[in-house]
Formats: structure tokens, C-alpha cells, sequence
């Protein structure tokens, strides 16, 4: 099927962490512009970015007031709804135009991250945002490091890592021994057990439980070395370009001393490099040439297809 356009489902486009109270911050992802904001009571707001009155863009130069974000051009205000609150030159008697509205994007905040959802339908979330229980709690660390790379690729490219079992040991010297796809709905899992050689050096004998949850990120629960929790999403700019996070959680028992958790979030992280290295300059090969022991690519393009087609329309 046709993966013209992007799929429907939540995208991240912030850590927590970087946006404070009052902060605003222009965004272009799925190929349009738009605003990121936090109003002064915490929370975060997503708009498309240009003012409807005369086109500035929000982002560049607005500013924030109480749960507002006030347009830069003419002061123009508009809450997280997109509707227009205030328009401070407007005479007495007049009311605000019923058009005065912005588009305002589903958003929410969980896992000190901020999630936006995607549909280009237009329709309302169909599932939710999983919660990490470890997030936040005693004796674990936050997401660390909170990793951000502009990639040239399509993001189909990265989740069919989920089902290519056999690029394991030529890209990361990880040696499988057991390797399980389950597929349930808007979720996609890879339950992996074997052995790493880090580039770094050393072995790490691991089992690894990885979730997609929809088709845009994917959270983890490893165990090796370290008990780690990760984090990988991704989130197109427009065609050809998307925004790959990375961050991995620590379990802090035991006596595992900060050089050696930055030896080994570097290992992880090394890794990621060694596939963006691959993602940018592969072709992509609508009938690829398998063979047994390849992984389950096809019934992986299955799932990931069912978000590119319309809810309403063979959903």
C-alpha cells in the first residue's frame, strides 16, 4: 500500500524538561508549521503557527500570557484551543470574529515528555499513551541522555528494525539466540535474548522487551549489565526528514558508579549511529528479495500499514 503522507498515531516533540512555564518554541513537523507553548499554569499547548488575522508566525516572537499565547504582529491572543481571546484594539461593542481560531493539535504530557497526535483525518486519539511506572520514582534516574538527531529517512525505515533479526550481528555485533515478534493491535513487540559486543568493548549478555506503541515510538524494558528502561521515537519533518530522540532510564541499585552508566549509555547510543549510518543511504525496496531467517518483514509492513489508511475507510 501507498505510505504517501504520514501515519496517524502520537509523535513526540519535546522533553519535558525543555519547556518551562511561559516558554514558546517554534516547531515544524508533518511538513507544517507550528507552535509549542506552556502556559503560565504548566501546561503544554500545541498550535499551527500562523496568526489567522495576518499571518505572523506565533512561534518567533509571541509570547505567553496566563494561558494564552499572544501573537507578536498585532497582539492577537489565543488559548489552547486555537480561539481567539483577546484582540486588544478591537472598539467597544464589536465581538471577535468567529474565524479568529487556530487549529489546536491533541497533545499530552507523560514520562517527562511531550506527545502530539497526528491524524490527517483529523480524527481524535484511538489509544493512549502508556505510562512508565519507573518514571519518576526512587531509585531511578531520568531519561538521561536526551539524545536528538536530524536524520534523512523515511521512519518506516527505522521501525522495520522491529522485524530485521538478521542485521544484528552485522551492524551491532549482537549475536541473537531467541527472537519473538507479537503484533496486537496498534502495538508492535520484539522480545530479543542474546549477546552484545559494544563497540567500546566487552559483552553484555541482554533480554530485551521492545514496544511500539502505534508507529512513531517505542519504549523497552532491558536487562543486562543494567536494568534500563528505553526510549526511541521518531517524528517526520516533512518527506525526507525526521527527528530521532533517544533516552534511556537507570535503575540506580547496586554498585554501578556513573562512569560505568556513561559507558554504557554511550555503547547504546554508538549504535544508534551505526543504523542512521544505514537509513541514509539505503534505497527502499517495495518487493525486497528474502530469505528464511530474514525476520518477519512482511507481516511488520502489514501493522505499520494500518496507519496510513483512513479509520473510516477499511480501518
Amino acid at each position: 500500500m501507498s505510505l504517501d503522507g504520514f501515519p496517524r498515531g502520537w509523535f513526540v516533540v519535546s522533553w519535558s524538561r525543555d519547556l518551562a512555564a511561559g516558554d514558546i518554541k517554534p516547531l515544524k513537523y508533518f511538513d507544517t508549521h507550528l507552535v509549542l507553548f506552556r502556559t503560565e499554569a504548566g501546561e503544554a499547548k500545541i498550535l499551527d503557527a500562523f496568526c489567522p488575522h495576518l499571518g505572523a508566525h506565533l512561534g518567533h516572537g509571541g509570547t505567553v500570557v496566563g494561558d494564552s499565547v499572544r501573537c507578536p504582529f498585532h497582539a492577537w491572543e489565543f488559548d489552547g484551543a486555537g480561539t481567539c481571546t483577546k484582540i486588544p484594539y478591537l472598539k467597544e461593542g464589536a465581538k471577535v470574529p468567529p474565524r479568529a481560531k487556530m487549529r489546536a493539535w491533541p497533545t499530552v504530557e507523560r514520562n517527562g515528555i511531550i506527545f502530539v497526535w497526528h491524524d490527517k483525518d483529523g480524527g481524535a486519539p484511538d489509544w493512549e499513551v502508556p505510562v512508565v511506572a519507573e518514571f519518576g520514582t526512587d531509585g531511578w534516574s531520568d531519561w538521561y541522555p536526551n539524545t536528538l538527531w536530524n536524520v534523512k529517512t523515511h521512519p518506516r525505515e527505522i521501525v522495520e528494525n522491529v522485524a530485521d533479526s538478521a542485521h544484528f550481528p552485522t551492524v551491532h555485533r549482537t549475536f541473537v539466540d531467541s527472537f519473538e515478534n507479537i503484533y496486537d493491535g496498534h502495538m508492535a513487540t520484539q522480545h530479543t535474548v542474546g549477546t552484545a559486543e559494544p563497540p567500546q568493548g566487552g559483552k553484555d549478555s541482554f533480554d530485551i522487551v521492545a514496544t511500539y506503541h502505534g508507529p512513531a515510538f517505542q519504549i523497552s524494558d532491558m536487562r543486562g549489565v543494567l536494568h534500563t528502561r528505553l526510549f526511541l521515537a521518531h517524528t517526520p519533518i516533512d518527506a525526507e526528514h525526521l527527528d530521532l530522540r533517544f533516552a534511556v532510564m537507570l535503575e540506580l541499585s547496586g554498585p554501578k558508579t556513573d562512569t560505568f552508566a556513561q559507558f554504557y549509555v554511550d555503547n547504546l547510543r554508538m549504535g544508534f549511529h551505526e543504523d542512521i549510518a544505514i537509513w541514509e543511504h539505503k534505497e527502499y525496496r517495495e518487493r525486497p528479495l528474502l530469505v528464511n531467517g530474514d525476520g518477519p518483514i512482511g507481516r511488520l509492513r502489514s501493522w505499520y500499514g494500518q496507519f496510513y489508511r483512513s479509520r473510516n475507510v477499511g480501518a
